[in-house]
């Protein structure tokens, strides 16, 4: 995370290889402009699923 970090880009930490399924195509949290905010929920949630919006409008 750091080499990324200092190339400028923002690094998170989406968790082990395991829960990878929740970054793959056709799932909400993949390839989506989702706040810092938002993203946590959306990978923690227990099916894959985007949560309800947030007070942001997303």
């Amino acid at each position: 995370m750091r080499l990324v970090d200092e190339s400028g880009l923002d690094a998170y930490d989406a968790g082990v290889p395991a829960g990878s399924w929740r970054r793959q195509p056709m799932t909400p949290a993949y390839c989506t402009e989702l706040t810092w905010k938002d993203l946590a929920p959306t990978l923690a949630a227990p099916d894959g699923t985007r949560p309800r919006a947030t007070a942001t409008g997303r």
